[in-house]
């Protein structure tokens, strides 16, 4: 629904309200990763056309690439958005959480909740173009990379005595546990999603007494080496 004309706000993804040429450029902004979402759900990265995007929302195509520079930049934006809403629902879960089974429990629900409210959403972030190379390839892995950040964050709470080295492999083989499970539950439907959270609940709990466990053996205090001449 747009917002009244005259209005000096629009609700997301709508320029309805404003006059031609006279649409903020924060507004016009959600407005191009909006529709762009969509195109890039419907057609992929290598179907997408800028052309397209253009006679959606009406403006021309300097209009495009004064927000976005280029039809990889509008790409890597519309994954940076939808990966920040994920994070943010997964730290708004684990936030609630008093302790670590509790984390576990509800951060494997909100993974999957956002898989089966969003499937193709989820897919164009996990799933992705294929094959891809260069800047583009590695702006893509620079998001995953932020990604496990905030999950070693996570980490971190519980692990206190963790190495950085230890968090992040351990970031790594969750988060790309969690997107296995998720594209393998997208080619099988048919199973209930509790016991898709069930697997990677237990799998993350374990993973998780491997990571304190390690941590605090690192931590422990080596043997005093016995003097020269001591007898004990």
């Amino acid at each position: 629904m747009g917002v009244k004309k005259g209005s000096n706000s629009a609700s997301p993804g709508t320029v309805d309200g404003y006059k031609h040429g006279r649409v903020p450029r924060a507004v016009r902004r959600e407005q191009l990763l909006q529709l762009a979402e969509e195109l890039f759900m419907e057609k992929g990265y290598g179907g997408f056309s800028i052309d397209d995007l253009c006679r959606g929302a009406g403006v021309s195509r300097p209009i495009i690439y004064e927000h976005f520079g280029s039809k990889d930049g509008l790409y890597v934006a519309c994954l940076s958005r939808i990966r920040v809403e994920f994070e943010q629902a997964l730290l708004a879960a684990a936030a609630a959480s008093p302790d670590l089974s509790t984390t576990v429990q509800s951060c494997s629900e909100t993974w999957f909740e956002i898989l089966e409210r969003d499937p193709r959403r989820w897919s164009l972030v996990y799933g992705g173009a294929t094959g891809l190379v260069g800047p583009l390839a590695e702006q893509l892995g620079d998001l995953r990379d932020m990604t496990v950040d905030q999950i070693g964050l996570l980490a971190r709470r519980f692990a206190p005595l963790a190495e950085p080295e230890q968090i992040t492999a351990w970031a790594h083989a969750v988060s790309g546990a969690g997107e296995q499970l998720g594209r393998w539950w997208l080619r099988n439907p048919d199973i209930p999603r509790v016991r898709v959270v069930a697997f990677y609940s237990d799998f993350l709990q374990a993973a998780a007494d491997h990571l304190i466990a390690r941590s605090k053996e690192g931590a422990a205090p080596a043997s005093p080496v016995p003097a020269a001449g001591d007898s004990r």
